[in-house]
């Protein structure tokens, strides 16, 4: 049994609240989100403190989190309210790490937004947003760093305001004297927080009128989400804590409210008041534990010591060890047969785990990211958002014959836990391709492959994968005659090529009459063709696009066979070719970039300038999706120059389209680039 920090916490460690004001329900999970420098790990470390944790809190856990100084995976902690325990899913705040936002999100019964109360919106928040209030999933906002000099409340609730389509309500008004952060007023209860006199209740009579001012805002945005508040409001009626209390938890789980709060994580301000709001507003979605047990896998991660990890949250039902579930869609079974709860780096062995709870199922290798699993296949599948697709390539090289023996597994380990990471290897150039979000992303798990597997690995830009075709149609015949003592080799192949646009880019005509070349020696020309398809003459890269005719040739009643028409179709093939007009074609991919409306210049007259062609522009909320279409050539750092063009606030993603024909200046270039590679 491994030490464990998270099992101990879940079992000992209560937190006090006021008797009434908690549902005392089920586990919750509360999922961290924000950009990189919001405080979020931080935050996660100070409520485990505060909840009683005395073992050092270590979330960065990985080598490379710790040599980067920030979070790259998802972290873990947890601890109790009065009984209810609480899950907190710590994301990186990386705008390359974003697919960890979209594992914990849709699992969460609350989402708290984290905001740097000096920068308000950023990139990353944006991102956030998207996938959490803005898809009506139960939100509220933290602007964090008070305490620092140019913190300001109220521009931070104004540019969410600006920003997002949302109704964002302050329950709380941050005090300041002069730079420091030294109370709030709880709107809700209408009760001042001092930090340095806990015993002060009363709210100081200058804020009088700017507190009834905010109140007031608060009731009307919570009366607006309850019909009978709303006839109260209306007519002047008192309104009490508890009855914004109960609007707010309707709201927040409607996703027609987003709470704001404010905190100094660093100061350990605002903390008890944030635990209160965790429990208070976070209405668990979780069933019965006596219904049938149904899980979702929402996060997958190797540990050193335990190898796979698949972190589960259960939704329904009990998980137990022993009893063995299926993925409800495909049906493939899992055998739970080690359960572990977690938090932070350590982890402990449990028996089982009810509704609402995470814990990891160690050593089940086929779970796949997102899988429901369930009793039985044909269950309902809990609905994971689609993760954004990688969208920066590099080839990788092994840098020695060790590493090569140790790379397949490595990355195949690396690529089944990250929706980002994606492995291939390109049919057209052969080069092995690691696929991510971005050039950090990908160092991360390059550093990462040397660091957990001893796998050095070399990155370089990948070569596209052209190929070559012809523009008319020629003709050509070829003798292939060898006699070297004894039986010889003869053939004679007469053929036709021709371009085509039908399906699979290439078919095959048998035109032969008569016996001129005999029926048992035509699979060898098809075989010939086929191989000479392989490399065109221009560059070496396969031919596409082209129909191959055989109509006439000869044979010799001895020597003939199967291999000598090979080699004499592969021979009449080329020489057709070759007076066929050959040219090379180039991918063209798809592009839809999501992008502010003060970039959509610069982004529409960089996309021309990388022979795009724009197809149309369409509204998304307070963004725009530029359609376009490009080469593969002119995108293989668009990753990179979009980010830097609008401050990682654009996104984009591209799918195949089609081959099309290389402008001829451009042809010359890369044919020579690779004729001089063969030299």
């Amino acid at each position: 049994m491994l030490p464990s920090r998270g099992a101990d916490i879940l079992r000992k460690t209560t937190y006090r609240s006021p008797k009434g004001e908690i549902d005392m329900g089920q586990a919750r999970t509360i999922c961290l989100v924000g950009h990189s420098g919001t405080g979020k790990t931080a935050l996660t470390a100070a409520l485990l403190t505060r909840a009683g944790t005395k073992e050092q809190i270590t979330l960065d856990a990985s080598q490379e989190e710790k040599e980067r100084g920030h979070t790259l995976d998802m972290g873990f902690g947890a601890f109790q309210v009065d009984g209810v325990p609480i899950t907190l899913l710590d994301t990186p705040g990386g705008d390359e790490f974003i697919e960890e936002m979209y594992k914990g999100i849709p699992i969460a019964d609350l989402t708290v937004l984290v905001v740097n109360a000096e920068k308000a919106v950023e990139v990353v928040t944006e991102r956030a947003w998207e996938i959490s209030g803005g898809a009506k999933r139960p939100t509220i906002v933290l602007v964090n760093l008070m305490d620092k000099e140019n913190a300001n409340f109220d521009k931070v609730l104004a540019d969410l305001r600006g920003q997002f389509e949302g109704k964002f309500v302050a329950v709380q008004m941050p005090i300041r004297s002069g730079e420091a952060f030294t109370g709030m007023v709880d709107l809700v209860s209408n009760r001042l927080v001092s930090f340095a006199d806990k015993g002060k209740k009363d709210i100081p009579a200058e804020l009088a009128d700017e507190v009834e001012m905010a109140r007031g805002a608060l009731l009307e945005e919570v009366a607006a989400a309850d019909d009978e508040l709303m006839m109260k409001f209306l007519d002047e009626a008192a309104i009490s804590e508890s009855e914004i209390a109960q609007a707010l938890v309707k709201g927040i789980a409607s996703g027609a409210i987003v709470p704001v709060l404010c905190s100094s994580v660093t100061e350990g301000k605002g903390i008890d008041q944030l635990v209160k709001a965790l429990v208070g507003y976070a209405a668990p979605r979780t069933g019965d534990a006596g219904a049938p047990c149904r899980a979702v896998a929402f996060n997958l991660a190797s540990d050193p010591y335990l190898g796979r990890l698949s972190f589960v949250r259960v939704l329904e039902g009990t998980v137990q060890e022993g009893k063995g579930l299926v993925d409800v869609v495909s049906g493939a079974k899992v055998d739970v047969r080690d359960l572990y709860a977690l938090d932070g780096t350590k982890q402990k062995r449990v028996p089982q785990a009810g509704p609402g709870e995470i814990v990891a199922i160690a050593k089940a290798e086929h779970i796949a990211l997102g899988a429901t699993l369930g009793v039985s296949q044909g269950g309902e599948a809990f609905r994971m958002p689609e993760f954004p697709r990688p969208v920066f390539s590099r080839t990788i090289v092994p840098k020695s014959q060790a590493d090569v023996d140790k790379m397949g597994a490595a990355l195949k380990e690396i690529a089944a836990t990250k929706a980002t990471i994606v492995v291939e290897r390109d049919p057209v150039t052969k080069e092995l391709t690691l696929h991510g979000m971005g050039d950090v992303h990908l160092s991360v798990f390059i550093e990462r492959l040397k660091n957990r597997y001893n796998v050095s690995l070399e990155t370089r830009q990948p070569r596209i994968p052209y190929k070559e075709t012809i523009r008319r149609k020629a003709e050509a015949k070829y003798r292939h005659k060898k006699q070297t003592g004894g039986r010889g080799q003869f053939g004679e192949v007469w053929l036709r090529v021709e371009p085509y646009k039908g399906e699979g880019g290439f078919k095959f005509v048998d035109e032969i009459k008569g016996a001129s070349i005999p029926n048992q020696y035509v699979p060898g020309v098809e075989k010939g063709i086929l191989e000479a398809l392989e490399q065109g003459s221009l560059a070496k890269f396969p031919v596409t696009e082209i129909l191959v005719a055989v109509f006439d040739g000869s044979f010799h009643p001895v020597d003939s066979s199967e291999l000598a028409f090979k080699l004499a179709a592969r021979g009449a093939f080329r020489e057709a070719f070759d007076n066929a007009e050959p040219c090379l074609l180039e991918p063209i991919m798809s592009v839809r970039v999501r992008v502010p409306e003060d970039h959509m210049g610069d982004i529409i007259g960089d996309m021309n300038g990388r022979r795009g062609r724009i197809l149309g522009m369409e509204p998304a909320g307070k963004t725009t999706v530029v359609v376009a279409e490009a080469p593969l050539a002119e995108l293989l750092n668009y990753a990179l120059d979009l980010k830097s063009r609008t401050q990682g606030r654009a996104t984009f993603r591209m799918d195949f389209a089609r081959y099309q024909q290389v402008p001829g200046n451009i042809q010359e270039k890369v044919v020579a680039q690779a004729q001089a590679e063969q030299e």
